[in-house]
């Protein structure tokens, strides 16, 4: 889909133009929730009028100032659709009047939509062609040539050298190796140092925790976390955004084998605690764990963001929620709920109850990974696992993204969050 910004409709057709306004309009939107239902149905509006062919016009002229943001960026959200492996594919072209949005902030929305394209496309390659080797020589050739780049990767024999145990846990049961993947974006003079870690899944059976055949379909998408930090640091490089963005993304393939993890076995962490193996299903906080502790011990950051697919929690708790979140810094919620507004994007604040992080402990190691006496809050539960591996000087600047994994809206990934995330860190 290729999508662009004009100056004038006065000569356009009439029936290539869609009238967005509060009302008296073909799309009426009046809140939030209408441009999410107007995103859902984008492509059925598109596919059954013949009017529009390949050319359509969206006249936001007349739409609430604050919402034409939002909407832009969810229709092109809708409209997407991951094509890689289609013949004869039809190409639309899409326009948007907004004659009050400034030639600025058009830039940053097409920064924004281009990188969330880019990074669904990363998800949505499948789990044969997208294993841990390929994500990084992918990688590699995606940062070619780009200024202030560092990439380092770590193959399964240095992951077990770096006592990198919970990641080679995981990991190392698969024909397909671990990695362990740093991108590190070191412009001169940074004041900042701002650690992304991005949950690198790229197939999810379960293990011995084996998941069902419906919950295993698009398993492969499991590596959303480790896209959308990539992403977000190849938006900011091109930028030349003025701190240091350190990138790491532990990268396995979680599968049954002879030498897959069992539940109640007990692997020593990055950090030095012994953790059980309650569930092997629960990969997703176990490899994250050595990547926050070691972000942490490698790094010293200012700021540590991780975003994961970890437990689906928020679409389970409501309806459209796009991400759930956990922090203890009131000023980075604030920031979330701001940009969230901003770009249409839903969200829940998991409650910060650290007093809870005692039901974490296990009765024959340090902590489990599953199985918590606080049933039905997987996402507190999952929160707290990971702030235990974190030291306490860097919790309160630490915010854990636990996101869906989704085919809502069509049948890829919808990455939700994303212009939301991106904001956040260009604005520290």
């Amino acid at each position: 889909m290729n999508y662009y910004f004009i100056d004038d409709i006065k000569h356009i057709n009439k029936n290539n133009i869609i009238n967005v306004s509060s009302d008296n309009c073909d799309i009426c939107i009046k809140n939030h929730l209408d441009i999410i239902n107007a995103s859902a149905k984008i492509k059925t509006i598109i596919k059954y009028n013949n009017n529009f062919k390949n050319q359509i016009i969206f006249n936001l002229e007349k739409l609430d100032k604050n919402f034409i943001n939002a909407f832009i960026y969810r229709i092109l959200q809708g409209v997407y659709s991951f094509d890689k492996y289609k013949t004869n594919v039809i190409k639309r072209k899409l326009y948007f009047y907004t004659p009050f949005l400034s030639n600025e902030n058009k830039k940053n929305l097409l920064s924004i939509i281009k990188g969330s394209y880019i990074t669904r496309n990363l998800i949505n390659e499948p789990s044969n062609i997208s294993t841990p080797v390929n994500f990084v020589k992918y990688v590699k050739i995606f940062f070619k040539n780009i200024k202030n780049i560092k990439i380092l990767s770590f193959n399964d024999v240095q992951i077990r050298k770096m006592k990198l145990n919970l990641i080679n846990a995981i990991g190392n049961s698969s024909i397909n190796k671990p990695r362990f993947l740093i991108i590190d974006y070191s412009p001169p003079n940074y004041k900042k140092k701002i650690c992304l870690i991005g949950k690198g899944v790229t197939i999810d059976t379960g293990g011995y925790s084996i998941k069902s055949s419906k919950n295993m379909n698009h398993m492969y998408m499991d590596k959303e976390g480790a896209a959308i930090g990539v992403n977000i640091v190849y938006i900011l490089s091109k930028l030349k955004y003025k701190n240091r963005v350190i990138c790491i993304c532990p990268l396995v393939e979680n599968i049954l084998s002879n030498s897959s993890i069992k539940p109640n076995d007990i692997i020593k962490a990055y950090n030095g605690q012994n953790v059980e193996i309650v569930n092997t299903d629960a990969e997703g906080r176990l490899i994250l764990a050595d990547a926050l502790s070691y972000s942490c011990k490698k790094y010293n950051p200012d700021y540590i963001l991780d975003f994961a697919t970890l437990t689906g929690w928020s679409e389970r708790i409501n309806c459209h929620s796009s991400f759930t979140y956990f922090t203890t810094n009131e000023q980075i919620s604030n920031k979330i709920i701001e940009y969230s507004n901003i770009y249409g994007e839903k969200n829940i604040r998991i409650p910060a109850w650290l007093e809870y992080m005692q039901y974490i402990k296990s009765n024959i190691a340090d902590v489990k990974n599953h199985g918590y006496e606080c049933k039905n809050s997987d996402g507190l539960m999952s929160s707290l696992f990971l702030m235990n591996f974190i030291p306490e000087k860097y919790r309160n600047n630490w915010c854990h993204f636990d996101i869906r994994m989704s085919n809502y809206n069509n049948n890829v990934n919808i990455a939700d969050g994303f212009a939301t995330y991106l904001s956040i860190i260009k604005n520290i």
